[in-house]
């Protein structure tokens, strides 16, 4: 069975964790990253989570190597803040699929405001409201990024 490398980044306190409690069958939580792995529909998928406080930003380089996609937590009580659009250029940059979870809807369902070129999934972390479907919705974006991988490389 192929694994997928998917990397979890956010602000403090945005959800992730909680995210990767509810999504993951063995979290490990350490101060320097939080890892787990998953099977979705099948396909069997590992978690890496770099803490979104600033000095631990060297880990987002160190856990992006080799990845698949990615999931940027932005906490929707709070808003787009300017570490998330760092942290959205750090993925784009990276070209591979992502998503966007703007969690914490119980408190705030309004619409997130903001030109990406993501799928933004409303979640609630606490409940699992709208986590599978964005975790269904990355698995297509990769699967669809794998077949364009393919298609180029028989053109040439």
């Amino acid at each position: 069975m192929e694994a997928k490398k998917i990397i979890v980044l956010g602000d403090s306190d945005s959800g992730k964790t909680t995210a990767l409690e509810y999504i993951c069958e063995n979290l490990t939580k350490t101060t320097a990253l939080d890892y787990g792995k998953a099977l979705i529909n099948d396909k069997r998928a590992y978690f890496f989570c770099s803490p979104g406080n600033k000095r631990f930003a060297f880990m987002q380089d160190i856990i992006s190597k080799n990845l698949d996609g990615a999931i940027i937590f932005i906490d929707n009580t709070i808003g787009i803040t300017k570490n998330n659009m760092k942290l959205i250029r750090f993925i784009e940059e990276k070209r591979v699929p992502y998503i966007i979870f703007a969690n914490k809807q119980d408190i705030n369902n309004k619409p997130l405001n903001i030109d990406v070129n993501a799928p933004i999934i409303p979640t609630n972390a606490v409940t699992g409201q709208g986590i599978k479907n964005g975790l269904e919705r990355l698995f297509k974006l990769m699967s669809n990024e794998r077949m364009k991988f393919k298609q180029m490389a028989v053109a040439t």
